[in-house]
């Protein structure tokens, strides 16, 4: 009787490390592919973000839009509505305790007004003063022109040439002024423009003349170090009105542009807060009745300004959208004799 052996493979060798092997390399690919999804996913969802701020600052700045346009509707009503002679003690009381009514009210005796009202999520600013509290640059003299370079810090040595190259800009032949510029200065040849040869119409008009700059008319940055810096002029002229000046409205720069004593300009400060010495409250301004006790020179100024300036800023959020306007008063109609809209940002 004869024994065979059978002798029987092992099988748990080489066939279960292929088997793992396939598995290592499958997880492998899954991982790349989720890799590969989330960036995808969060590039969706970075695109999103994105879109979704740029739709919410694209309403904010419609809102501000819309703010900045209804203030200077509000201005409009404030300035152009009809004054009534006959109101009562009554109506004067009503008046005083809304707010809106007694910022009209302030208008009809050509005081500056500051108005602020919320709307749903944004607030409207309205700011109402008048171009006759400023210079004008058609009738400046050269003294009163270095008074003003005088206080702003502009150096001496720069005087003659900014008028000089001014009064070449306006003047109607190219005839070169002493210290002056015409169109056939280096100046002009490399900005590619020529002189206007008329008068200027508006103050940022002096940013294309030879020796003026932004710094004369804005001031020196804040973050440039300099011993002298220079404050700027710009908000001291206009190009509209008379030259007559409004007590009112004027800035204690434009009083001291003027050739008035220091007491008159303090005396000046102190009547148009009124009797009770604080701003805003229904005794404020200068009236008819006091210019002549103060001694005020009706050649130098005015109580009836003709030329309104209006800013209103629209607010939302961090975003600001602002119109600045000049309408002339006596009217029939509102139209805006100069129109400036500007975004800003808080």
């Amino acid at each position: 009787m004869s024994t065979s052996l059978k002798i029987i493979p092992s099988c748990g060798g080489v066939p279960e490390r292929r088997g793992g092997s396939k598995r290592g390399s499958a997880l492998v690919v899954v991982m790349w592919v989720l890799v590969i999804v989330a960036m995808i996913v969060s590039s969706f969802a970075f695109e999103m973000q994105m879109e979704a701020r740029i739709i919410s600052a694209q309403r904010k700045r419609f809102k501000a839009d819309q703010l900045a346009l209804a203030g200077i509707e509000m201005a409009k009503a404030m300035l152009f509505v009809e004054k009534d002679a006959n109101k009562t003690d009554e109506d004067k009381k009503k008046m005083s305790e809304d707010k809106y009514l007694n910022n009209k009210d302030r208008l009809e005796e050509f005081l500056p007004v500051d108005y602020t009202e919320a709307f749903g999520d944004g607030e409207v600013t309205v700011k109402i003063d008048y171009e006759e509290g400023r210079h004008s640059i058609k009738t400046l003299t050269p003294k009163q022109w270095h008074m003003i370079f005088d206080q702003a810090g502009i150096p001496n040595s720069q005087w003659d040439k900014m008028l000089g190259c001014l009064k070449d800009w306006q003047d109607e032949n190219d005839l070169h002024e002493l210290n002056g510029a015409e169109s056939d200065d280096s100046f002009y040849k490399k900005r590619g423009y020529e002189c206007k040869n008329a008068p200027i119409d508006t103050v940022d008009e002096l940013l294309l003349i030879k020796n003026w700059g932004k710094e004369v008319l804005y001031g020196t940055p804040e973050d440039e170090k300099t011993d002298n810096p220079i404050t700027g002029i710009a908000k001291q002229l206009t190009t509209w009105g008379d030259g007559k000046i409004d007590p009112n409205s004027a800035s204690v720069e434009v009083l001291n542009g003027l050739k008035i004593s220091d007491g008159l300009i303090d005396a000046i400060l102190e009547a148009r807060l009124g009797p009770d010495g604080e701003a805003g409250t229904d005794d404020d301004g200068i009236r008819t009745e006091d210019f002549a006790s103060m001694g005020l020179d009706a050649g130098v100024f005015t109580l009836t300004p003709y030329y309104a300036s209006v800013t209103a800023i629209g607010t939302v959020g961090n975003v600001q959208s602002q119109i600045s306007c000049i309408f002339k008063l006596g009217e029939k109609e509102p139209i805006p004799l100069f129109w400036l809209e500007g975004k800003l940002s808080k």
